[in-house]
């Protein structure tokens, strides 16, 4: 009998029958990739529309031009501002994809764009990538100064409007002040656990504590520089690894996936010109990010059945591996895109 084999079919078969949420997508921005996570039986994917240092201006062409993809490409992908988009795109065999920022910087000190940008599709965004942004500090940012003033009612303004406040990338104190002061569940979309690799892009066991309080929602990262250290090609046990972990601060109801697929596959992570203005930027520095080639332990969205099998392999319930691909996510969302 090849095991094997009979628990990827039933990995393929539960990907075919739920929704399926992986809530860090940046290559999304194009939508020449979409076919990937719909091969790998992915129904929703977050796009990255804004990253280190775009602005307002720059953000809304992004917006604009990503719409237009999107009537390109509608036999294979659905716009998503609802959780009941996310579930027609399954019911239609679309790919839902729902437009994030992974920064502050596009709403500026003006709070009124916060709100347009809702208009516009966006659903989710981050306080701050790394460094210190207007609403508080990066976790890279060695002050750890904590949400500001504007911070406060930049997270009010998101609330009121139905986006969700994203915490990866912040620092602890802006973290933990911005998990306090959200009056909706506030998620970390794409991180892994600093129980296990303490490295500053994984939060802490006290901002897990912090999170679950507030009934919110980790998704677990698969970027290799992020799972293990000492080593460029981590394995899927890694990634099971920080799940299973974060699983046991927060509860399991509480823990979806956010993979983080950064570039195309043939990439290997990024692309050398990236990297090299990343580094420019001071956004990373090679002990924190460092330099291509990485090795994904998933080495395409095509290819995340095989994280559900190695789940079911290391004894996951089929329910609670129904919840981790997506249903947890939508039972969060429901709470916050209001």
């Amino acid at each position: 009998m090849n095991t094997r084999g009979s628990t990827l079919d039933r990995a393929v078969a539960l990907h075919r029958a739920h929704v399926v949420v992986d809530a860090c997508c940046p290559i999304l921005r194009d939508l020449r990739h979409a076919h990937l996570w719909l091969e790998g039986g992915v129904s929703v994917g977050f796009a990255t529309m804004a990253l280190t240092d775009d602005d307002l201006t720059s953000t809304v062409r992004r917006i604009a031009g990503w719409h237009r993809q999107a009537r390109e490409h509608a036999r294979l992908v659905r716009p998503a501002t609802t959780v009941e988009d996310c579930r027609i795109a399954h019911r239609e065999g679309k790919l839902a994809v729902v437009l994030a920022f992974q920064n502050s910087s596009p709403f500026g000190d003006d709070l009124d764009t916060v709100e347009m940008f809702h208009r516009l599709g966006v659903r989710a965004a981050i306080l701050a990538y790394n460094q210190a942004e207007l609403a508080g500090d990066g976790c890279m940012e060695p002050r750890d100064a904590g949400l500001s003033a504007f911070g406060r009612r930049l997270v009010a303004e998101m609330n009121r409007v139905g986006m969700l406040v994203d915490l990866s990338h912040c620092g602890l104190r802006t973290s933990l002040e911005a998990i306090d002061a959200s009056s909706a569940p506030v998620a970390f979309t794409h991180t892994g656990a600093k129980g296990i690799f303490d490295h500053p892009r994984n939060v802490s066991d006290e901002q897990l504590r912090a999170l679950a309080a507030r009934d919110g929602f980790v998704g677990i990262n698969a970027l290799p520089v992020f799972l293990r250290a000492g080593t460029a090609e981590p394995s899927l046990d890694d990634v099971v690894d920080h799940l299973e972990y974060v699983a046991a601060i927060v509860g399991i109801q509480r823990v979806g996936l956010g993979l983080d697929f950064s570039q195309p596959p043939e990439e290997q992570g990024i692309s050398p010109e990236r990297y090299a203005m990343l580094m420019r930027q001071g956004v990373w520095t090679p002990a924190t990010l460092p330099p291509p080639p990485w090795r994904y332990p998933i080495a395409s969205p095509a290819l995340v059945p095989r994280l559900t099998e190695r789940l079911l392999e290391r004894g996951m319930l089929e329910h609670e591996v129904v919840g981790v691909l997506g249903e947890h996510a939508l039972q969060f969302l429901e709470r916050v895109w209001v």
